[in-house]
């Protein structure tokens, strides 16, 4: 059953956020979590209006995945940052092509962080960087099952 998450945790998403990858999101929402799972979930402030005592197990965008490193934004979270400064990751096409079909791509990058993954001018997900090589977290539906 997801719960309406209290400002201290929301706050502390942001703060990540911001930390992480110098910016904001667009817009105001929000913040559900099932207290088992780390992953978050937005909605519309709206929905604090509507009779709250049925369960839902689902409602709303998923946004993304609280880590013990940081917070993992989803492909939607990605799009609703507030032009991201720092972190990002821009692809080549023949990259593009290999994190799309699933594919963990060897960076040469000596950091560890996450990274929102860009390509042609659009955010497309995020990554883990670690050991020179940007884990892939592209959900298995959403691969591309032939090249692009």
């Amino acid at each position: 059953m997801l719960n309406i998450m209290r400002n201290k945790e929301i706050k502390q998403i942001l703060r990540d956020i911001e930390i992480q990858f110098d910016c904001g999101i667009k817009g105001e929402y929000l913040f559900l979590k099932n207290p088992n799972k780390p992953r978050v979930y937005i909605t519309s402030p709206q929905f604090k209006e509507i009779n709250t005592k049925i369960r839902i197990n689902n409602i709303g965008l998923y946004f993304g995945t609280i880590e013990k490193e940081g917070f993992r934004l989803s492909i939607e979270g990605t799009e609703l940052l507030d032009n991201p400064k720092k972190n990002v990751l821009e692809l080549t096409k023949e990259e593009f092509q290999a994190y799309m079909a699933g594919e963990n791509l060897r960076i040469n990058l000596e950091e560890k962080a996450y990274k929102i993954i860009k390509y042609d001018g659009r955010y497309i997900g995020s990554g883990k960087l670690s050991n020179n090589t940007l884990f892939n977290y592209v959900p298995k539906p959403r691969r591309a099952k032939e090249k692009l």
